[in-house]
């Protein structure tokens, strides 16, 4: 065991020491076809206080854009513009920058564009626009945003400040809590002790720590190339899917007693079928929103397969009524006869179960998008925290 942890802390230091390299920016690149202007991509720059006495540094746009007809324009506007779903024109005439991309040829023209952006900008949200009023688009791009700032935040916008930061304290903190876990798993099973939810729970725990890594490899590439690893971004997001999903199981089977007032659920009963449709719609709902997720193109950084919109709704409602449910079946099974010497289990696991799903949904309801950073570490925290507590009950011991 003591060489396993050595092990362990040698590749958080090596982790640790890629920081050291110089990052990079935000970079998007794609082709902008269509109608006569096109969203590239969003910022938010973010600044280092002031010093009296001094000039602050400024931040960077940085425009590669390949062109093959006249009248397009590259556009900095406010982000409030663009959602306010003004016409091209109106964008022109309120944009803050104002690039023409002007061909003298018939030939396909390259630009190279760097705009400074000045600490008056701080925190302000912006966008970059190719536009073509009253005419088709039709240009290549690659835009990068810089900070002016260091390593773990020049290449992320005011939302994403300490995200990397915070996730590598999180990978530091699953890393020290692994042995642990692998410890109880390992007494669980030489003493044949194990059933199918301690078998479901240590899986997903098991796919947590592993996808709170794969989301850090993500932000430490992202802070070199100001993409990161899109695929990698993906297998995490789906992680998390299985990874809930399964601690979901669980948590609704402890609070409907399974393996402490009784062995099972009776097959055919009202009660199952309500846990098959409680399990079926999370399950279908938060598989929508990761797939979603993970196909949408320059969205936030998320550690999870949920965005703030449409597609995202069905499952935070369907984990709201899930919380719910654990929270009334807990309290109902408790004040049941043969419950009562199991109740403090049964009112834990019901507290427990409901504050782990109702914390995403309050979450994304009462904040907005500028908070996500500390929003994400606050939903994982709770995740830790609820399979601490879970181990604490599937302790060999106990």
């Amino acid at each position: 065991m003591p060489i396993l942890r050595w092990q362990q802390l040698r590749i958080c230091f090596f982790v640790f020491g890629l920081l050291a390299n110089s990052a990079l920016a935000k970079m998007v690149m794609g082709i902008a076809d269509g109608d006569d202007y096109q969203l590239v991509s969003t910022f938010c720059f973010s600044f280092p206080p002031a010093v009296p006495g001094q000039v602050g540094p400024n931040g960077h746009i940085h425009s590669q854009t390949i062109v093959s007809a006249d009248g397009h324009k590259f556009l900095v506007v406010n982000y409030t513009d663009l959602t306010q779903g003004l016409s091209c024109d109106q964008l022109v005439k309120r944009a803050k920058v104002i690039e023409p991309l002007v061909e003298k040829t018939k030939e396909v023209v390259a630009y190279d564009l760097t705009l400074n952006v000045e600490p008056s900008m701080n925190g302000q949200h912006i966008a970059a626009v190719i536009a073509r009023c009253g005419q088709k688009i039709n240009a290549e791009y690659i835009v990068e945003f810089t900070n002016p700032a260091g390593v773990f935040d020049q290449q992320f916008a005011c939302a994403e400040q300490g995200l990397l930061t915070s996730y590598l304290w999180l990978s530091l903190l699953c890393v020290v809590l692994g042995p642990t876990f692998f410890s109880a798993l390992r007494t669980l099973h030489r003493r044949q002790a194990h059933n199918d939810l301690s078998a479901m729970f240590f899986t997903a725990a098991a796919f947590f720590g592993v996808r709170v890594w794969l989301f850090t490899v993500h932000l430490l590439v992202y802070s070199r190339n100001g993409m990161g690893l899109g695929m990698l971004l993906f297998v995490a997001q789906f992680l998390d899917f299985l990874s809930t999903s399964m601690a979901m199981v669980v948590l609704v089977a402890l609070v409907h007693g399974v393996y402490v007032t009784k062995p099972c659920i009776p097959v055919g009963s009202m009660e199952r079928t309500a846990l098959i449709r409680i399990c079926g719609s999370f399950g279908a709902t938060f598989l929508l929103s990761t797939l979603f997720c993970g196909f949408k193109v320059d969205g936030p950084i998320s550690p999870f397969g949920v965005l703030r919109g449409p597609a995202a709704m069905p499952y935070l409602v369907s984990r709201t009524i899930t919380g719910l449910f654990c929270l009334n079946q807990g309290m109902k099974l408790a004040q049941e006869a043969e419950a009562a010497q199991k109740k403090p289990y049964i009112l834990r696991f019901a507290f427990v179960a409901g504050a782990w799903l109702l914390i995403m949904p309050l979450i994304m309801m009462f904040s907005s998008e500028d908070s996500w950073h500390r929003e994400a570490v606050i939903m994982d925290l709770a995740s830790c925290g609820m399979f601490g507590v879970l181990l604490f009950d599937f302790w060999p011991t106990r």
